[in-house]
């Protein structure tokens, strides 16, 4: 039986603290996804982006970090670091571009680069940051459409994650339904790989990565048994065009 369990942390996004200080200007324009709780997928789209623009060659990571405010475990964060024209800069959903003041050759260094991001959170204790990037990927000859025109919010949002993402990877846009409080409801989700590790994107709280028996995205069973994590007694399960 194909079998996950829940890894650490949610990748939400964690509470913006805006800074009062001027930012240069972009090094150039990025269209963001505009969805809910997208700090993860935002982030590994522009990497993406990133390399469509650059090329394969080019420097660019997912810095991700679990995290607590005032001692309660919150859902943690991620954000793009790249390297371009000699200069290192992060690209975060919730402050845009952040050029940040580190020789290039530092780039690698979590320990060096990771403060620098974290200032923008002053009531944030970063847990464990570390990079992640893609392993090379086939995506699947019909990807997901974006369903702009679905009224389930959840539905629209995870099929526009789904569609992004799927020009480089394969990526299974799903929906399924729960119930809370006594309802219920039907919800969406992303199922994806990065960095080698099984993610599932959910629209109302972010992406969970899930340490997977099996890295497939069309093991239906091992993604309901994943949901189910989420959202016990998960159900009605299938594939969207």
């Amino acid at each position: 039986m194909a079998g996950c369990r829940l890894a650490f942390v949610v990748f939400g996004c964690c509470a913006v603290t805006l800074a009062g200080a001027a930012k240069p200007a972009p090094p150039f324009a990025h269209e963001r996804l505009n969805v809910a709780n997208s700090c993860l997928v935002e982030s590994i789209y522009f990497y993406d982006q990133f390399r469509e623009r650059f090329g394969e060659d080019a420097w660019v990571r997912v810095l991700q970090w679990g995290a607590k405010e005032d001692e309660e475990v919150v859902a943690g964060h991620a954000v793009a670091v790249f390297e371009l024209k000699n200069r290192l800069w992060a690209w975060d959903v919730n402050h845009g571009f952040l050029p940040l003041d580190l020789p290039p050759a530092q780039r690698e260094d979590v320990d060096r680069v990771s403060p620098l991001i974290l200032a923008k959170y002053p009531r944030i204790t970063a847990r464990e940051p570390l990079y992640r990037f893609d392993f090379p990927q086939v995506p699947a000859a019909v990807p997901p459409a974006a369903l702009l025109l679905n009224e389930n919010s959840d539905v629209r949002d995870a099929s526009v994650v789904a569609e992004k993402l799927a020009r480089h990877r394969p990526v299974n846009l799903l929906q399924y339904s729960y119930v809370t409080d006594g309802e219920t409801r039907t919800s969406a989700v992303a199922v994806f790989l990065f960095h080698g590790r099984f993610c599932i994107y959910f629209p109302e709280s972010g992406t969970v990565p899930f340490r997977a028996r099996q890295n497939s995205v069309e093991n239906l069973r091992q993604i309901q048994e994943c949901l189910r994590r989420v959202h016990p007694g998960a159900f009605a399960l299938k594939p969207l065009p």
